[in-house]
């Protein structure tokens, strides 16, 4: 989160998205932080692997982490269901969803493993919301909105 702060700070809010990607690769560089941008990551259903591929906005630490970027009035259900849904379909087992769209940062992460087992995502956001320490383990300053 550390990174995401200091783009926000420089940056502050009102850029399209990618101006925001771009900024967070050069903190990501700057940090030392494993990623791939725009990292075509292999998708599965039902146990098996798709042809198709999915472009995660970054994924960090050897595919441990998405990072998913937005620069919009306020992450809602719509935005968690979209991360819920990467983190099932890749197996990736963790994301940050952050959004730059606001006067201040705005972020939520998720665990695949907390995340409930109905595929109907309505009910299951509110349940399951976002976990906002699992970043904790590798060392970003993670402090919800």
């Amino acid at each position: 989160m550390g990174c995401a702060r200091r783009v926000h700070a420089a940056l502050g809010f009102g850029f399209l998205e990618s101006a925001y990607g771009d900024a967070m690769e050069i903190e990501f560089k700057k940090s030392g932080i494993p990623y791939v941008r725009e990292d075509a990551v292999r998708i599965y259903y039902d146990g098996q692997p798709l042809n198709t591929k999915w472009r995660a906005d970054f994924t960090c630490f050897d595919h441990k982490f998405i990072v998913e970027l937005k620069a919009i009035k306020t992450i809602t259900k719509i935005e968690w269901a979209q991360v819920i849904h990467y983190l099932r379909a890749t197996r990736i087992p963790h994301a940050l969803l952050i959004n730059f769209g606001r006067p201040k940062i705005q972020y939520d992460t998720f665990d695949l493993d907390a995340l409930p087992s109905s595929s109907i995502l309505g009910d299951a956001i509110t349940a399951v919301g976002p976990q906002r320490n699992e970043l904790a383990n590798c060392g970003c300053d993670v402090q919800g909105e």
